[in-house]
């Protein structure tokens, strides 16, 4: 199973788009899309996690978690729970032990996302419609 294929849980939120000139606030706004933003997490650990490992695109190479821990001031156990979660929801990835992106730029990264939901749903629509066809069903 390659990096791509593995299973996916996205969570997409619709919030208010931020006001312009915050790069702060633009990250977190993909951040909270994502639903990464909860009651349960006080300290804001994933939009620090995210923001971190958006600024480090262009270093190109990743961060362990341990890195991440140590930049942040936070514990590697809360840490590593919030990549699995951006790992499964196929925003990064982890290789050779270094949590990353998983493309080159953040809007390519939203754009694979997308590309990937896009062949789940149309692998539905063709199942759904065989279904609707034996059921006999129609669709105007």
């Amino acid at each position: 199973m390659n990096r791509y294929s593995m299973p996916y849980r996205i969570y997409l939120k619709k919030v208010r788009t931020p006001a312009p000139g915050s790069l702060k606030g633009d990250i977190d706004f993909i951040c909270q899309s994502f639903g990464y933003f909860s009651q349960r997490d006080k300290n804001n650990t994933a939009g620090k996690i995210f923001r971190l490992l958006v600024k480090n695109i262009s270093e190109g190479d990743g961060l362990t978690s341990d890195q991440i821990a140590e930049e942040l001031e936070l514990s590697r156990g809360a840490i590593v729970y919030h990549l699995n979660n951006f790992i499964t929801a196929g925003l990064v990835i982890k290789e050779k032990n270094k949590y990353r992106l998983r493309s080159h730029s953040l809007q390519k990264s939203i754009e694979e996302i997308r590309q990937d939901t896009h062949r789940i749903f149309n692998e539905m629509l063709k199942i759904a419609e065989a279904i609707d066809e034996e059921l006999g069903n129609f669709y105007r």
